[in-house]
């Protein structure tokens, strides 16, 4: 094929950004975002009263913080489900990563589109599936084995099985990772070459120690990797450990910091900020490891750039059990949980299923719900925090990412740790240090706390990590060559961006997009932090009516929020699928 050279000026063209503004206003942006709010954070540890009135510096919080026995209760207890719960997660999610991409595995596309499902689940509504299913005394599940063991003449009071207990967190935390790392590793499964397994093959190794010997080695950083990630997102569990671990007195870093800023009298936010900052600080340290592994598993691509098309190892006769496991997996995480807030949502105050129970179910919740004169401004707010919040995570990921993927900028590393430094603050953190930020002067000025900007700010802030991650990796594969024909004909690098570079990564636009915008639908821990009157969402309205113990109304608005969610997670799964054709 004949090329055409282009002029020097134009082959230049990526350094003509040193002399534009829009890299500047990003980088001050972003600083303005989540680095003032953060330092602010730091800040109000060192002292004590309301944020709006503090009253002066003192090393009395973090003290009182480290003489505190509740504190390394919560801490140890956070490690341990952390540490437990990713094991439960990475072993689920690998087996399922290799039965679904490298086995004949029956059904196995139907499989691929199922595991997406929990994601639609908000973390909150699979708690509380969950904690009416084994409740000590009144949990479904709890009746039905008290019911077995009679049978044999063993009899419980309660239980036998108690959801609100560490070992009900470490199940939930188990189960709630499992399709993000699956998706962080299926990618490394399907791409993998072949050729490794079948050289253990002709040296007459079995399946079970091919994969043992051979797969899982080659394949140890992205799974190592996955699993550290695993490990930062379990850190900053609050849903399961707040609807299920306050109720059984036990605290986890997250739960802790929401009691001492929201529950407690009187609130301490010096001791909320102390705490904040202790967690940060972990988080950073597991984030530079994680980083450090990400770029160790690089020096081992199993990706040869040859054609092939992965083996499809046989199974025999494991076929049908692995699909049995797999259903089993889909019903824990998925069918048990709907179907018992399906049915406490059809009642008027909840009881467990029985005959008599059949004969009180009623539309009644639904209709009030629809009904209720707020629904419909929390519904907008809702809507309208989406909306926003994905388009603009977005559209800053997308600029932020070319400035550091195709420009010469000397500060375009700064900015690409700014934008990811984020991944290490829990979303509890973040809703604190926006909370410390905008009650303070002179950002309290601005009028933004009880609003629904200060929720949007914070999703912003909480998924431009995984947004500019998505883009970086988009328009790396976008070649220069296009941009610069764009400048040849004389756009402007504006229009070159929305009317080149965009269209071409718009699966993974599209994609990331859902995926922010799910993630804000089900998103618990910095509304309910933000939360007033004035900016009540969809998933704090839900919350409100399980605290107060109408168990029945959070049901079914917990339905009607999954019935939502449900077809946007299909849908996003339909670009996962275009971007990962894209990169073959």
């Amino acid at each position: 094929m004949r090329t055409i050279a282009l002029p020097r000026a134009h082959l230049q063209i990526f350094s003509r950004i040193k002399g534009n503004f829009i890299p500047y206003l990003l980088t001050g942006f972003l600083l303005f975002l989540i680095i003032i709010p953060l330092a602010r954070l730091v800040l109000s540890s060192f002292q004590l009263g309301h944020p709006a009135i503090p009253e002066g510096w003192t090393l009395q919080n973090y003290l009182t913080a480290y003489s505190m026995p509740l504190f390394y209760q919560a801490l140890g207890t956070t490690v341990v489900i952390s540490a437990i719960g990713t094991l439960l997660t990475v072993a689920i999610s690998v087996a399922f990563a290799w039965l679904i991409e490298r086995t004949d595995m029956p059904l196995r596309n139907l499989a691929w589109a199922l595991i997406l499902i929990p994601m639609a689940i908000p973390g909150v509504l699979f708690a509380l599936g969950w904690a009416l299913l084994l409740a000590p005394k009144t949990g479904v599940l709890n009746l039905m084995l008290r019911s077995a063991f009679d049978f044999f003449g063993i009899q419980f009071t309660e239980g036998p099985l108690n959801i609100y207990s560490v070992g009900g967190l470490i199940f939930l935390d188990g189960l709630r990772g499992v399709t993000t790392v699956f998706l962080m590793v299926v990618g490394a499964f399907r791409m993998m070459d072949p050729t490794m397994e079948e050289a253990a093959r002709v040296a007459k190794a079995n399946g079970r120690r091919a994969f043992f010997q051979v797969t899982l080695p080659a394949l140890m950083p992205a799974i190592l990797s996955a699993s550290i990630y695993s490990f930062i997102s379990s850190m900053e569990s609050f849903e399961g450990p707040l609807a299920i671990g306050l109720p059984g007195g036990i605290f986890v870093l997250s739960t802790l910091i929401y009691f001492t800023t929201r529950l407690q009298a009187p609130l301490d936010y010096g001791l909320g900020a102390v705490f904040g900052v202790i967690y940060m600080m972990m988080m950073l340290v597991l984030l530079a490891g994680y980083r450090r592994i990400v770029r160790y598993s690089e020096r081992y691509s199993t990706i040869t750039g040859k054609g092939f098309r992965p083996r499809v190892v046989s199974i025999g006769k494991w076929r049908y059990p692995a699909l049995g496991m797999f259903v089993v997996y889909f019903l824990v995480t998925v069918g048990a949980p709907f179907v018992i807030l399906l049915w406490a949502s059809f009642l008027p105050s909840y009881r467990v299923p029985s005959e008599e129970a059949l004969s009180l179910l009623t539309l009644n919740n639904y209709l009030q719900i629809f009904s209720m004169p707020r629904v419909g401004a929390i519904v907008w707010n809702t809507l309208v925090l989406m909306v926003l919040s994905a388009t603009a995570t977005m559209l800053l990921a997308f600029f932020v990412s070319w400035v550091i993927v195709r420009t010469e900028l000397s500060g375009r590393g700064a900015l690409d740790a700014v934008t990811f430094f984020p991944h290490a603050v829990p979303g509890i953190v973040i809703a604190l240090a926006l909370m410390m930020a905008y009650l303070s002067p002179p950002l309290k000025y601005l009028g933004v706390y009880g609003t629904i900007w200060i929720l949007g700010m914070g999703f912003i802030v909480s998924y431009i990590a995984f947004a500019t991650r998505l883009m970086n990796s988009s328009i790396i594969q976008v070649q220069k060559e296009l941009e610069q024909a764009a400048y040849v004909c004389g756009a402007t690098p504006t229009r070159t961006l929305l009317a080149v570079t965009l269209p071409l990564i718009f699966p993974a636009f599209a994609a990331g997009w859902i995926w922010v915008a799910v993630h804000v639908l089900r998103g618990f821990s910095i509304p309910l932090m933000l939360s007033s009157k004035n900016n009540q969402v969809f998933a704090v309205f839900l919350w409100d009516f399980w605290d107060r113990g109408m168990v029945s109304m959070a049901s079914a608005l917990g339905v009607l929020l999954i019935v939502v969610l449900i077809p946007l997670t299909l849908i996003m799964r339909r670009f996962i699928v275009k971007v990962s054709a894209q990169e073959r």
